[in-house]
């Protein structure tokens, strides 16, 4: 019984820091789930962003077109009649296609941008786990030792 009761306390120590242990993993797990819920809430919100602008620019050149073609009909041009016309309208459009790849570069700059801070608190979160842990290891074996 002697030699059982000098590894209680050992043995008993150990559980506690394999428990936690145990306890900073699912906390670790817990905070790179959330960290990635930001994430895609994140990309999610650039991408409706980005929608939003779209339909807005669509919208934005039907009108112009619209108004464009209502001039030229006031003043009795015909659309393809003088290629004034045509250039103006390809125009128009060419613009709007030059304002859509502005703004697809700058969505992708963002979403870039998100998913790179995402992964550095992720291999943040990593390390300070892993280094949680080996302190606790650390620890445990100098109170084993005799040495804290």
């Amino acid at each position: 019984m002697g030699a059982f009761a000098s590894y209680a306390p050992m043995a008993l120590s150990a559980l506690q820091t394999g428990q936690q242990i145990s306890s900073n993993r699912a906390d670790q797990k817990s905070r790179a789930a959330q960290t990635e819920a930001t994430r895609q809430a994140d990309i999610n919100q650039i991408n409706a962003t980005e929608a939003e602008r779209e339909r807005e620019r669509a919208e934005e050149l039907r009108i112009r077109q619209a108004q464009l073609r209502a001039r030229q009909g006031a003043s009795g041009l015909q659309s393809g009649g003088t290629g004034s016309a045509s250039a103006v309208l390809a125009g128009l459009e060419k613009q709007a296609l030059s304002e859509a790849a502005t703004d697809e570069a700058a969505a992708a700059r963002q979403r870039a941008s998100v998913n790179q801070q995402a992964s550095w608190r992720e291999q943040s979160l990593l390390r300070s786990s892993q280094d949680n842990t080996v302190a606790r290891l650390n620890a445990w074996f100098a109170r084993r030792d005799g040495w804290g």
